[in-house]
């Protein structure tokens, strides 16, 4: 009896040194805080947008060296106080350069067939054309902290692959912030989720200032070294739990 009575003061004062460090950790942190003057603003003078750009544009060929696909990768910056829950984001281009050339073709075949008894040239059929150009693809956003940037990788079916450099459209359909309320489609409590959105080109600033010099490839080593590292940090932890709990059921028995 008196063996346990050791062993639960032992714990008791334990648990309360620990709860007595914890207590006054906190209130060194607190009194750093309140003492040292506030931080300026990260965001600056800059709109408070989630930015993102086109890049890494790579045409897909197949055996016979002709393009199928196109490959590309959307990095997007939030500049913003909030966290993006997830996104999805649509995205068009038009083939201006193209229409162009078949229109100015065809006017050349029709006036030099004037006056002959041949038929005239059938006209190209165009592609079916939405509200965001004639050339679609989109790419599910995960979660974006305040600050923070990260590279998607999307594909889309056309061998137009010098369209996407430019001319680009854009809509958000599915858009949540972290910590708000869901309301309407695009609107999350009360902000406008989708309008936070900007596009930048190779034209705008934004496009060599904004963003980190990262490739999505060194992206995915670096989020598959920080699962490693949390993995080993979990297994870690587990292993001094279950030493703890040996030791602890070692010391009862010694008690019975």
């Amino acid at each position: 009896m008196i063996n346990f009575q050791k062993v639960l003061f032992s714990l008791g004062l334990t648990a309360f040194t620990l709860a007595g460090a914890l207590a006054s950790a906190q209130e060194n942190v607190n009194n750093k805080t309140n003492a040292e003057p506030q931080a300026t603003s990260p965001f600056g003078d800059k709109p408070q947008v989630i930015l993102f750009k086109i890049h890494d544009i790579k045409p897909v060929v197949n055996d016979e060296g002709a393009t199928t696909a196109c490959e590309y990768t959307a990095t997007f910056f939030n500049r913003t106080p909030l966290s993006l829950r997830q996104a999805k984001v649509n995205f068009g281009w038009s083939d201006n350069i193209s229409d162009t050339f078949f229109a100015d073709e065809e006017t050349s075949e029709t006036e030099a067939s004037q006056g002959e008894d041949t038929p005239k040239a059938q006209s190209k059929p165009k592609e079916k054309e939405s509200a965001l150009g004639t050339i679609l693809s989109s790419v599910d956003l995960p979660a974006l902290g305040s600050l923070r940037q990260i590279s998607v990788q999307g594909r889309v079916e056309t061998d137009k692959c010098f369209a996407l450099f430019d001319n680009l459209k854009f809509e958000v359909p599915v858009c949540n912030i972290l910590g708000q309320d869901q309301g309407r489609e695009g609107v999350r409590g009360g902000v406008n989720c989708a309008g936070l959105f900007a596009y930048v080109n190779s034209k705008h600033p934004e496009y060599y200032g904004e963003f980190k010099e990262i490739s999505y490839e060194e992206q995915v080593a670096m989020e598959k070294t920080a699962e490693q590292k949390e993995t080993e940090e979990i297994a870690a932890i587990n292993q001094v739990i279950t030493t703890d709990l040996q030791q602890i059921t070692t010391t009862l028995s010694n008690i019975k």
